[in-house]
């Protein structure tokens, strides 16, 4: 072997593979190597235990059997949950010490999902997570997560015992995935690319590629209520839209795990019609003030996430109440900063009194009324004239950080609060195509902060619609001028994918620059609305130029929750001059 073909770490796991297999100098099929590159000590030892074991040639035919499958990450990774209680059994009795290298990995696996980012979050397959999540809490002593009745017999089949020897583990591992309906013995490529065009464009295709044709229900939308209750006429030319087969899935599934929109079914319509266009289309919204309700979710995905949900709150609030002298001491400095800013730009009011500029319409009221008050003076006022919407990204990207979102969220609402500044807190991500916006504390919530603590990252971010919709709910806010700030890490990217248009025949995936482009856009329209948009921006260097190209001078950035005080605090006094002057 040519060991300069491997990085130092790469190097660091063959070690660890050989010191297990007791035997040096030869290529593993595989190296267990975390997110951030460091080796998977327990997971190495595992394979070269599987090479001590069952030898060289049994993982090489049984991984090679689904070789170019389209689903050969996933059955890859069942396979290692197999071959790893198999060779754990086998070696246990050998390397005692294994039993608490083991549950220090099933510890480090939960410990971990906080902080993969939202590619490494998207990219693991469902089934392979649930089975890893058993198979860890399992270890640690945990009750099983939720699972179907079919997740629950791969889960148990998984289990091979340490007894089997090399042929016999290999022919149960594919006996299972022949059962559970994963891997029949033939390796299956993936299907090749097809694209779908119509009108013009259709037209044009059929004169050079082979053709077929597909019969599709079409959903021709009327009218809808508005708020009001006068008919609001929606636009047919966007009302042609191809019927999913799942939309009525969707929408259950996106209520189960956000609770009910607080938008009636009419003005959601309408919503939708005025706001998923151009970029957008096809997209759907929803708004709602729910927390996920694990009793009453309707399938056990939801569950799992509702369940999740609740923990996580708990995390955010044992967080918050860990440093909470450092959180309190924020507070008070930023409310400091806030309220001085205030008083400094604060609005000049005209009152009658006995003393100041005569107000000569008025002085025949001294002689015939007695009334002194006939002159004017002008006294300032402290009330800050403008509300605020405090808008947080809820997406997966935010998963690593989410008790420091949460506590962000917080400190910044009840230092605007404690200044007479009306906040709202709303959390956004995107789902199945729904991008939803969480009203986690209404303008009405006056003392009710803890509610933000409800915060957690799921799904996508498209910020551009998220953008597009904030802009709706601000027409509810109680002040006419407004102050929309974001705490995010200026990195949009969504599945749903930009659909075709002028000069974009094919569409585009809703990421990188196209994204960025797009988020770019809604700002400036919520700009030129009137309304002041600033981010406190906390991601990686990479997302710094784009966060300073959507935001230009409204934005600061953070490295951790104690520069909080002064860079918000910074950007908050400059927007309020804006609002003010």
């Amino acid at each position: 072997m040519l060991t300069q073909h491997y990085t130092a770490q790469q190097r660091r796991a063959l070690n660890q593979i050989w010191t297990a297999a007791g035997e040096y100098g030869f290529d593993p099929l595989f190296l267990a190597m975390g997110s951030d590159g460091v080796p998977d000590s327990y997971m190495n030892c595992i394979v070269g235990c599987v090479r001590k074991w069952y030898g060289a040639e049994m993982p090489r035919k049984l991984f090679a059997a689904w070789e170019l499958d389209r689903r050969q990450a996933m059955l890859d990774d069942l396979a290692w949950l197999a071959l790893e209680n198999a060779a754990f059994q086998r070696e246990l009795p050998h390397r005692p010490v294994l039993e608490e290298a083991r549950k220090a990995h099933a510890a480090d696996f939960f410990g971990q999902e906080y902080k993969l980012s939202r590619q490494e979050w998207w990219a693991k397959n469902q089934l392979v997570y649930t089975m890893q999540s058993a198979r860890w809490k399992s270890v640690l002593g945990k009750r099983a997560p939720v699972m179907t009745s079919y997740e629950r017999k791969l889960s148990d089949a998984l289990l091979c015992s340490g007894e089997l020897d090399a042929e016999e583990l290999a022919a149960a591992i594919l006996r299972t995935f022949a059962q559970a309906g994963l891997f029949d013995g033939t390796a299956r490529s993936k299907a090749p690319l097809r694209l779908h065009f119509d009108g013009k464009w259709a037209l044009a295709m059929t004169k050079f590629l082979p053709t077929q044709i597909v019969h599709t229900d079409v959903l021709t939308l009327g009218q809808a209520e508005g708020s009001g209750g006068d008919k609001a006429k929606l636009d047919l030319r966007r009302g042609k839209l191809r019927l999913n087969e799942n939309a009525e899935t969707d929408r259950l599934y996106i209520e189960t795990c956000f609770g009910r929109s607080f938008y009636t079914p009419e003005q959601l319509a309408a919503a939708e019609q005025a706001l998923c266009t151009a970029n957008h289309l096809g997209c759907h919204l929803w708004f709602t003030s729910g927390i996920p309700d694990p009793e009453h979710a309707r399938s056990s995905e939801a569950r799992r996430m509702a369940q999740e949900a609740a923990l996580q709150c708990k995390r955010n609030r044992d967080a918050y109440a860990k440093d909470s002298g450092l959180y309190q001491n924020t507070i008070l400095r930023l409310s400091e900063q806030i309220r001085s800013c205030i008083q400094v730009h604060s609005q000049t009011e005209t009152e009658r009194s006995r003393s100041g500029r005569l107000d000569s319409p008025r002085v025949w009221r001294a002689a015939v009324l007695e009334d002194g008050n006939v002159f004017l003076r002008d006294v300032a006022t402290c009330k800050p004239g403008f509300s605020v919407d405090l808008l947080l990204d809820g997406s997966a990207s935010r998963m690593h950080c989410q008790e420091a979102i949460a506590a962000q969220g917080y400190i910044l609402a009840e230092s605007l609060g404690r200044c007479g500044v009306p906040v709202r807190v709303t959390s956004f991500c995107s789902l199945r195509g729904y991008t939803v916006l969480r009203v986690l504390k209404g303008f009405a919530d006056k003392n009710e902060n803890q509610k933000i603590f409800n915060y957690f990252a799921a799904g996508w971010n498209r910020d551009g619609l998220a953008l597009r919709a904030a802009g709706d709910l601000i027409k509810s806010a109680p002040e006419g001028r407004h102050l929309l700030l974001l705490l995010t890490d200026a990195s949009p990217n969504d599945s749903h994918r930009i659909p075709p248009g002028e000069g974009n025949p094919f569409g585009r995936e809703y990421a990188e620059q196209a994204a960025v482009k797009d988020t770019t856009q809604e700002v400036r329209a919520l700009q030129r609305r009137g309304i002041r948009v600033a981010a406190v921006f906390m991601g990686n260097n990479y997302s710094a130029p784009d966060a300073a190209a959507i935001y230009e001078k409204s934005m600061v950035r953070i490295q951790g929750i104690d520069q909080l005080a002064t860079a918000a605090g910074a950007l908050i006094r400059q927007e309020i001059q804006e609002l003010t002057d």
